[in-house]
């Protein structure tokens, strides 16, 4: 019998148990050596997927520098599902890794550079027959004399801890200068010094035979689950140790000692919005002036996805300029007086692959004061599988029926059409597609959502599926009519406004 079969009679043992079975099937099942021991002396055919032994072993010193790195697993591992790093990491250490002769090895013909200390963590893996490393599997070894005698121990602060997704690490480059180098993934792994398990779900961690020095502490996420680690990917997460408060990763200094209570707590976005023009909440904003966004990396104009409501004169989607180094868009801008306008960014690219964390939005007005009136609801589903969170929510100055029919005809139009009718926009910040839409002076509209499924920039109604597009339902016969609106007076603030999917669309398709 194979072990797939083994494991499948086992899993259906107990409920066997509980029907009537054939006399055959209840003897096939009694020669079954299921996992569950009979007696504590008996070994467990299938234990839970670990590393049985290292090559060099842990702690060994003068290490050659042809040795080959192997790992012996207790069941084959395919090299696509292993999560590991070694640092510091030699070069083609990942190009070279392959089984050997026994499936059960994994192994790196990458040479090892001389008088080094390297350490090794598995933090991933998933055998033949689906069973995971429930323990990461963590090894030190030198190719000098001896390892050095300093560690760095604390805390990865959620949603960091996760064991067999994540690894902390020290780096001897500030992570911001790993992010801002021309191929950050490379610049990452030849900056890369220690790294060690996340102990448990409560994030606690130690870095062992550390080399005195400078170094920036992190701890990553592999959030795509590829098993590699990558600051270009877009999914994967880095954070770092914040000792001031300031919200810039700091250094910390290793001697020969034990250096504990380093907090990993900062995350560091491979894209974010340092600055705009004007400023969040800024008032008194001049007639004349200059929209402006400028990133902490270079960025791809085309794949922006930028909503300002209500849209000023001389704002679109081809007058942003980009600036020489890539990380600012500007526009000059006109303005109406007293007017309060928001600017919503949910999505953006960078030219390595850096994608926006988070949308941010940003509030200025011509105006000594903004608006008071005030409109919360929630975004509904249509029964998918994913959220409406940074779905966007804006109020139109003219009835849903009436802007469907002019994007009909022109469906390449969608997000023009929907940006010249915006009066006022938020976005959609939690899974449960609660909104509130602030600064609305007073006046009739028509709640409206939409969301970029694909996150290119664009609403396209024609695509397939096509992307999200919702109105509020008023008189709740989940059809779209010229009189499902609202109406702010008096600064007033509403509640419970309901924002439905139209047609076959779906707030919550993945």
């Amino acid at each position: 019998m194979t072990r797939s079969e083994n494991v499948a009679l086992c899993r259906y043992g107990a409920f066997a148990q509980g029907l009537r079975i054939t006399a055959k099937l209840a003897l096939t099942l009694t020669a079954v050596s299921c996992s569950k021991k009979i007696s504590p002396n008996t070994p467990d055919p299938f234990p839970d997927l670990h590393v049985v032994s290292v090559n060099p072993s842990n702690n060994a010193s003068n290490v050659a520098a042809n040795t080959n790195v192997t790992l012996t697993f207790s069941a084959e591992v395919p090299v696509r599902t292993l999560g590991l790093v070694l640092a510091p990491m030699p070069q083609n250490f990942y190009s070279s890794l392959q089984a050997g002769a026994d499936p059960k090895q994994i192994l790196s013909h990458a040479a090892l550079s001389p008088n080094t200390s390297y350490s090794l963590i598995v933090f991933s893996a998933l055998d033949n027959f689906s069973d995971r490393l429930r323990t990461p599997f963590v090894s030190h070894f030198t190719t000098g004399s001896s390892l050095p005698a300093g560690t760095v121990s604390g805390v990865s602060v959620a949603p960091f801890n996760e064991p067999t997704r994540g690894f902390v690490g020290l780096l001897r480059k500030k992570i911001s200068g790993v992010f801002d180098a021309a191929s950050p993934d490379q610049d990452f792994q030849n900056n890369l010094v220690a790294v060690a398990a996340i102990n448990d779900t409560s994030g606690a961690y130690a870095i062992a035979n550390v080399a005195p020095g400078t170094y920036w502490p992190f701890s990553a996420l592999d959030g795509d689950r590829n098993g590699r680690f990558s600051l270009e990917s877009g999914s994967d997460l880095i954070q770092g140790y914040d000792a001031d408060s300031d919200l810039i990763a700091d250094s910390i200094v290793v001697a020969n000692t034990a250096l504990s209570g380093i907090a990993l707590r900062l995350p560091v976005s491979g894209l974010k919005v340092q600055t705009t023009s004007p400023a969040n909440n800024e008032n008194n904003v001049a007639l004349q002036t200059t929209f402006r966004l400028t990133f902490n990396a270079p960025v791809i104009d085309t794949s922006l996805g930028l909503f300002v409501a209500p849209i000023p004169d001389g704002l679109s989607s081809t007058s942003l300029i980009l600036s020489p180094d890539g990380k600012t868009l500007s526009a000059d801008v006109t303005l109406k007086s007293n007017t309060a306008y928001t600017a919503v960014l949910y999505t953006a690219k960078g030219t390595r692959g850096q994608t926006l964390s988070a949308p941010i939005q940003v509030s200025f007005t011509t105006g000594a004061e903004f608006p008071q009136g005030k409109v919360r609801g929630r975004v509904m589903c249509a029964g998918g599988t994913g959220t409406p969170k940074s779905s966007l929510v804006g109020l139109l100055n003219t009835d849903f029926v009436s802007v469907i029919l002019r994007i009909l005809p022109n469906p390449s139009q969608a997000t023009e059409v929907l940006r010249s009718t915006l009066v006022a926009i938020t976005y959609v910040p939690a899974d449960n597609g609660e909104f509130v839409i602030g600064n609305v002076p007073n006046g009739t509209y028509w709640p409206a959502a939409a969301k970029d499924q694909d996150l290119d920039g664009g609403l396209e109604p024609t695509a397939n599926p096509p992307e999200a597009i919702g109105f509020y339902d008023l008189d709740g016969d989940n059809t779209a009519t010229r009189a499902d609106s609202i109406r702010i007076v008096n600064g007033a603030a509403l509640e419970n406004i309901t924002i439905v999917p139209f047609g076959t669309t779906d707030f919550c398709r993945p």
